[in-house]
C-alpha cells in the first residue's frame, strides 16, 4: 500500500514539475472509486488537454495536427482518436457529467504508458534550460585548410601520408583529452567531497555541488550589481533542473508500481460494467462522431489538393496499405481479419441478448410494481 501511494505522489509531483497542472494523489484515487467530483474531472481533463495537445504528442504522428479552437473535453477526444485511443465509451463523455472520472484516469495511463509524454517534455524543458545549453555546447572541428588545399596538387601517396599524419594527431588529442577527463572527475569528486564535508555540519546549508559552490562564491565575491543577478539566475536555474531530474528519478523507480495499480483500476472497471450496463451517451458519442468524420474529410481534401499541385509534404504513415489491400493479396490475412470479425460479432450477440434478457427483466419487474386498476 505504502509503494502505490509513493508511486501516486512521485507521479503527481513529476507531472506538476513538467507542466504544472495541480494534479494531487487523492484526484487519482477519487478517479479509481468512480467518484462524482466536478473538481477531480477538471484536473484530469486538463492534464490530458496540456499534455495531448500543449508538447504535441499527437503531432509525432501527424505535423497538421491543431485543435485549439475546440474546448478541452473536445480537443483531448479528438487527440486521443488520433493517437488511436481504443476505448469507445471514453468519446461519449460529456463536460456536464463528473462522474466517469475513472474514464479520465485509464485514458491518463494509457497516455502515459504508450506515448512517452512525459520523457518528450522533460526533454523539451532540458533543452531550453542553461543545463541544457551547457550539455549541447559542441566545439566545432578544426578545419586544416593547408591539407584541403594540398589534396588538389599532391599525388596519391602523398595525400595518404598526410591523412596518416592527421589521423595520428588527432588519435593522440584524444587520448590526451581522455587523461584530462580522468584527471578532471577525480578532482571534481575531491571538491565534492570537500563540499559535502565542509557544509554537513553547517545549519541550514544544503549540500552544494561544484557548479553551485562556484557560482556561490562568485555571488559572495563579486562587486558587479549585473555579474551577480546573472549567476544568481544561474544557479536558481541549475537547481531547478536537479529538482527535476531527482523527481524523474524517483517516478521512474515507481513506475512499476503505478501500473500495477492501474490493473486493480481496469479490473474495477470492467467489474462495474459487468453488473451495469455501460453508461455511454449515443447521442455524445454521435455528435464526436460527425465532428471527427468532419475533421477527417477536411484533412483529407488538403492531402488531395497538395498532392494534386505537387506538393512533397505528403504523410508518409499515409502511404502504408490498409488492411482491406493487404487481405486482397494475403489469404491468411483475410482468414485472420475473418476470424476477428466473426468473434467480435459473436461477443456484440451475446451482449445484445443479454441487454434484451435484462430489459425483459426490468418490464417483468415493472408490471409487478404497477397495481392493478381493474374495478368489477
Amino acid at each position: 500500500m505504502s509503494d502505490i501511494r509513493d508511486a501516486l505522489s512521485a507521479l503527481c509531483k513529476y507531472i506538476n514539475s513538467l507542466i504544472n497542472v495541480g494534479l494531487t494523489p487523492e484526484h487519482l484515487r477519487l478517479a479509481k472509486s468512480n467518484a462524482p467530483d466536478e473538481d477531480v474531472a477538471e484536473a484530469l481533463r486538463n492534464t490530458l488537454h496540456i499534455l495531448t495537445m500543449s508538447y504535441h504528442a499527437a503531432r509525432k504522428k501527424r505535423g497538421d495536427i491543431d485543435f485549439r479552437n475546440h474546448d478541452t473535453l473536445t480537443a483531448v477526444k479528438l487527440h486521443l482518436a488520433f493517437l488511436q485511443y481504443p476505448a469507445i465509451e471514453f468519446y461519449s463523455l460529456s463536460r456536464s457529467r463528473s462522474d466517469r472520472n475513472r474514464d479520465l484516469l485509464i485514458a491518463l495511463a494509457w497516455l502515459l504508458g504508450t506515448q512517452n509524454v512525459l520523457t518528450d517534455i522533460l526533454r523539451a524543458k532540458l533543452a531550453g534550460s542553461v543545463l541544457g545549453a551547457e550539455c549541447s555546447r559542441v566545439d566545432l572541428p578544426e578545419v586544416n585548410t593547408e591539407i584541403s588545399r594540398t589534396r588538389i596538387v599532391r599525388s596519391d601517396d602523398q595525400l595518404t601520408n598526410t591523412l596518416l599524419d592527421g589521423i595520428l594527431h588527432l588519435n593522440a588529442r584524444v587520448n590526451l583529452n581522455l587523461r584530462e577527463v580522468d584527471e578532471l572527475t577525480r578532482e571534481r569528486g575531491n571538491l565534492v567531497s570537500k563540499v559535502h564535508a565542509a557544509s554537513i555540519d553547517v545549519s541550514g546549508l544544503p549540500h552544494l555541488s561544484v557548479c553551485e559552490s562556484a557560482l556561490t562564491k562568485r555571488l559572495a565575491t563579486t562587486s558587479n550589481v549585473n555579474e551577480s543577478s546573472d549567476d544568481e539566475v544561474r544557479r536558481l536555474e541549475f537547481r531547478d533542473a536537479g529538482i527535476l531530474l531527482d523527481t524523474r528519478a524517483k517516478w521512474l523507480r515507481k513506475r512499476h508500481a503505478f501500473f500495477d495499480w492501474m490493473v486493480t483500476v481496469i479490473q474495477e472497471h470492467k467489474k462495474s460494467a459487468k453488473m451495469n450496463l455501460r453508461e455511454i451517451d449515443s447521442q455524445e458519442l454521435a455528435v464526436f462522431s460527425s465532428l471527427l468524420h468532419q475533421v477527417i474529410s477536411e484533412k483529407l481534401r488538403d492531402l488531395t489538393s497538395a498532392t494534386a499541385v505537387g506538393s512533397e509534404s505528403r504523410n508518409k504513415a499515409l502511404d502504408c496499405p490498409s488492411r482491406v489491400h493487404r487481405s486482397q493479396c494475403n489469404d491468411i490475412e483475410a482468414q485472420n481479419w475473418l476470424d476477428h470479425l466473426n468473434e467480435r460479432q459473436k461477443r456484440e450477440e451475446e451482449d445484445l441478448q443479454r441487454n434484451r434478457k435484462w430489459l425483459a427483466d426490468e418490464l417483468e419487474r415493472m408490471l409487478k410494481l404497477i397495481p392493478s386498476t381493474i374495478r368489477v
